[in-house]
């Protein structure tokens, strides 16, 4: 009767410990998504606010510059970041010894890394003016790395609240200085370092948070410290790679072309990124599911993989196809006509978001099926025939050939990201799907083609509710869908 009683007891408070961690990573989740939403908001207001006024040239700079650096910021953290949350989500206790340990191997990486962007854009040849403001802005680096540092402490303890305070705080602080610089006409000197007064700021503020949590200890440890490096070597090589596939396209265009091209660039690039925000947001759903289907019910793994590439064709090809007959409205009524470059790049580039959508699924569910040496393998053939298109394409397209060269990528990522797919879980049949979202974004593509010439605040709406109205027709959403759709509805 008394074991009964205790295990019972047991069972309950495992129960509501259970439950309380289920609530807080939904609560971290949501916050996280949350922040990420009104963060990417401020930077592409301000983004659009601050090309305009720089012009080509030197938004073509100010581009090249945080893009420069980013693969120094790769450096700083050699994939510590995901060790450490790992690490300390197992086991808190050993937080203070390995964040000490830690934070004397970032300031090492870090001033690696900062040294190494000043000295190399020195042997570049670079104008004497870009070449000053990667100086100054290599102090963003330094900030940034140990911002980012912090905000592991936050994931292992599921409080990414405190995070995005400190994220938002610095977006509203920076924003408000750019504004304020552009309205006294200034410099981007100027604008530099406002940037980095605000990343300091930020990383003070996550400084100060992360002390509610850990007090790290500073015993150097060189057996923690060698089982470190060799936990993190991997991640660090799929960063390198990560980052060569997406942004070595900027690094190209500046050296071959200029500045005034890789303003144009950037500035089509900016307006795509944010809506990668959709495909992640469906992965964050999703990806859970998947992972924890691949034991328990592989066709529940294999439902997760149809309805997110069904839900990501529905919604990213009317955008792709929406974007691409009206680019023109967007630049100018965006940028101005001085960024009348950017119409054809926004119109190529568009459907490389709607590859890297699909790929996003695809690479996540080979993570969950532990094939992540495929996952990464794919990424690397990529990332090296990125280098090459652009190689090529490049001199003879300008920022046209690196947007052609990014489509071309993301297609190749996903030839091979599908086929490995169908070789270890499932040939994928969602011929009806394509066709009727197909039918129905044509059929929206023949609306507003035909009504091009309407206020472009009328058209997008009405072209979406031609697109929905078309898939209704077609009934393209099942019963389950339905279900789907009235549990997100009716869901507090």
């Amino acid at each position: 009767m008394t074991n009964d009683l205790i295990a019972g007891s047991i069972n309950v408070i495992s129960t509501v410990i259970y439950m309380s961690t289920v609530q807080r990573v939904a609560k971290n989740t949501g916050i996280v998504i949350a922040g990420d939403i009104i963060f990417r908001i401020i930077s592409l207001f301000v983004m659009i606010y601050l090309a305009r006024y720089l012009g080509p040239s030197d938004f073509g700079k100010y581009s090249f510059i945080f893009v420069y650096l980013s693969f120094f910021g790769i450096m700083t953290d050699f994939g510590f970041q995901k060790i450490l949350v790992r690490e300390m989500a197992r086991d808190l206790s050993i937080s203070p010894k390995l964040i000490g340990n830690a934070y004397i191997i970032r300031w090492i990486l870090t001033i690696i890394a900062v040294v190494s962007s000043m000295t190399i854009i020195t042997l570049m040849s670079y104008p004497a003016d870009t070449t000053t403001y990667v100086y100054i802005a290599a102090f963003t680096v330094l900030f940034i790395s140990f911002s980012d540092f912090y905000t592991t402490i936050f994931q292992a303890n599921l409080r990414m609240e405190y995070n995005i305070i400190a994220k938002l705080t610095f977006k509203v602080i920076s924003a408000g200085l750019i504004v304020w610089i552009i309205f006294a006409n200034g410099t981007l000197m100027q604008v530099m370092i406002a940037l980095v007064i605000s990343e300091m700021v930020k990383t003070l503020l996550n400084y100060l948070f992360s002390k509610k949590f850990v007090r790290p200890r500073y015993e150097i440890d060189f057996g923690l410290w060698k089982y470190l490096f060799k936990e993190a070597l991997p991640l660090a090589i799929y960063g390198v790679i990560w980052i060569l596939y997406f942004r070595i396209d900027v690094v190209m265009i500046s050296v071959m072309q200029g500045d005034a091209p890789v303003g144009i660039y950037s500035a089509a690039y900016k307006l795509s990124e944010p809506l990668s925000l959709i495909p992640y947001a469906i992965m964050v759903s999703i990806f859970p599911i998947m992972s924890a289907s691949f034991k328990s019910s592989k066709e529940r793994l294999i439902k997760s993989y149809r309805l997110a590439i069904k839900y990501i064709l529905i919604l990213m090809l009317p955008i792709a196809m929406g974007t691409t007959l009206i680019a023109d409205k967007i630049i100018f009524l965006i940028f101005g006509t001085e960024f009348g470059g950017s119409v054809m790049v926004l119109q190529i580039l568009i459907w490389a978001l709607l590859f890297t959508s699909i790929n996003s699924v695809l690479l996540e569910l080979l993570l969950s099926i532990n094939q992540q040496r495929l996952n990464a393998i794919c990424i690397a053939i990529c990332a090296i025939a990125n280098v090459i298109l652009n190689f090529f394409l490049i001199p003879m397209l300008s920022y046209n050939g690196a947007a052609i060269a990014s489509v071309a990528a993301t297609i190749i990522l996903f030839g091979l990201s599908f086929y490995f797919v169908s070789k270890y879980l499932l040939l994928l049949r969602i011929q009806n799907v394509i066709i009727k979202s197909v039918i129905s974004v044509l059929t929206m593509g023949a609306f507003i083609y035909y009504l091009r010439d309407v206020n472009i605040f009328l058209l997008v709406p009405l072209a979406g509710l031609v697109y929905l109205l078309a898939l209704l027709v077609l009934r393209t959403f099942d019963r389950e869908d339905i279900d789907i759709i009235k549990k997100i509805l009716t869901k507090r």
